[in-house]
């Protein structure tokens, strides 16, 4: 780990345990703190395994949680107190009337690949073919209509997306060839790259 990103997860963890101090009466109380997805979420983990929030007297309950959508719905019933998500889901909330804000950016980029069969040696090759992706609002079916979007494809016309599930279960839809591509992320993409030999990825930017 270099030493910006030491210094970025010391301040992310300074930033949640401050955030506990504010909003609750004593700092023994639990902070609730969801994450949905996979590497991106890696800076969290750090937070988690080193104990850095519990350094500061803030007792935190991690919970991993199958979608972002889920994890908003439930912070926003008071179930949860922060929540480690996409940038999609915080603006699709807000466009609802949602009062939620963000205080932190961890990867400013999407980081997630369209998983394709080799045989396919040009993405304009989807055409006509079945997608799987989360549910509908979901950080990998925005990715993919972007994806798509971006390579020439129309999502809404080119192509058929279908609700598979999260992410291990859209490796295993593709795997068994219930859909013919998919959006992943870390660590899934190199799983499927193992475990498939015949799948290859594109990045989507």
């Amino acid at each position: 780990m270099n030493f910006a990103s030491s210094k970025f997860i010391l301040a992310l963890a300074f930033t949640l345990g401050a955030m506990a101090f504010g909003d609750r009466a004593t700092a023994q109380e639990r902070l609730r703190v969801a994450w949905a997805g996979g590497a991106s979420n890696a800076t969290i983990w750090i937070v988690q395994e080193k104990g850095l929030l519990k350094k500061q007297g803030v007792n935190a309950e991690f919970i991993s949680v199958n979608a972002s959508p889920m994890a908003l719905q439930a912070m926003i019933a008071g179930e949860l107190d922060i929540i480690v998500t996409s940038v999609t889901t915080l603006v699709n909330s807000r466009l609802t009337g949602a009062d939620v804000v963000m205080i932190a950016s961890i990867v400013p980029t999407f980081p997630a690949h369209i998983v394709t069969p080799k045989n396919v040696s040009d993405i304009k090759q989807l055409k006509g073919k079945t997608g799987g992706v989360g549910r509908a609002g979901t950080t990998t079916e925005i990715g993919m209509r972007l994806g798509l979007t971006r390579s020439g494809i129309d999502p809404s016309t080119d192509v058929k997306l279908v609700p598979v599930g999260a992410t291990a279960d859209a490796l295993a839809a593709l795997s068994k060839g219930v859909v013919q591509f998919s959006i992943l992320v870390e660590p899934f993409v190199r799983e499927a790259k193992n475990s498939v030999s015949s799948l290859s990825s594109t990045s989507v930017r």
